[in-house]
């Protein structure tokens, strides 16, 4: 290997992400005005910058030009907000109701995820892809062995690593996508010293990775006519095949 090429590879390896533990001790502050005000001043600033760096990268794995959406979750009384999400998706005016990848940022975790949040006429169709592909996603094996359920998730300790080898796991996924269904959130969880020595090119490792779900949706809510989305009627449900 050339000197110059060697160089250039060691820099993007050594190139981090630009989060240290001051980042995730945010988290630590109990008052909930306070740690929302915190996050918004500092975090959400670098995980934009972080989204900019990704973009390009997320755009070629999809296949699709993408746009970053920063989702702020709406304040609850008394609850503090447990996790920053920047959502990337095919859509520039918003990310609800279509497949998203996301990166995320926990008290204790960085995260690359899949979503689908909020309802759409396309979940129907999502959710019928998915029950379809549920084998083929089953036999990908190396890919999704990191992979957990975030759905439900209360920002402490991290999920089980998921079944992603049997296809009813990616069965009961689609189920989520149902109308009036909590929707999907996937992923791979990184622990915060791991994310602080985290390069580029291996968060998009993960992506890649995670790549052939969100193809999968992100096909199926391509197909949804135009019409039916202006409208917002829903296709009828078919149970599980």
């Amino acid at each position: 290997m050339c000197y110059h090429l060697a160089f250039s590879l060691a820099a993007v390896r050594m190139a981090g992400l630009g989060l240290g533990p001051a980042d995730f001790e945010l988290f630590e502050i109990d008052d909930p005005e306070r740690r929302a005000a915190a996050l918004e001043a500092t975090l959400q600033p670098k995980l934009q910058a972080i989204g900019e760096q990704c973009l390009g990268g997320l755009s070629r794995l999809s296949g699709r030009p993408l746009h970053p959406h920063l989702v702020r979750t709406p304040p609850r009384r008394g609850h503090a907000p447990g996790e920053v999400l920047l959502a990337f998706c095919d859509t520039p005016g918003g990310w609800r109701g279509v497949p998203y990848l996301g990166v995320a940022v926990t008290r204790a975790h960085l995260h690359a995820r899949i979503g689908v949040r909020g309802d759409s006429p396309a979940r129907v169709a999502m959710g019928e892809a998915l029950q379809r592909e549920a084998a083929n996603l089953a036999r990908k094996g190396k890919p999704f062995r990191k992979l957990r359920a975030f759905g439900g998730w209360d920002h402490e300790e991290l999920p089980e690593l998921a079944p992603a080898h049997l296809a009813a796991f990616w069965v009961e996924l689609a189920e989520g996508l149902a109308p009036g269904a909590p929707g999907l959130d996937v992923g791979v969880a990184f622990g915060a010293e791991e994310a602080r020595c985290l390069a580029l090119g291996d968060l998009l490792g993960v992506f890649r990775d995670l790549a052939p779900l969100y193809k999968v949706l992100s096909a199926a809510a391509e197909k949804v006519p135009e019409s039916l989305a202006l409208t917002g009627r829903r296709s009828p449900v078919r149970p599980p095949g």
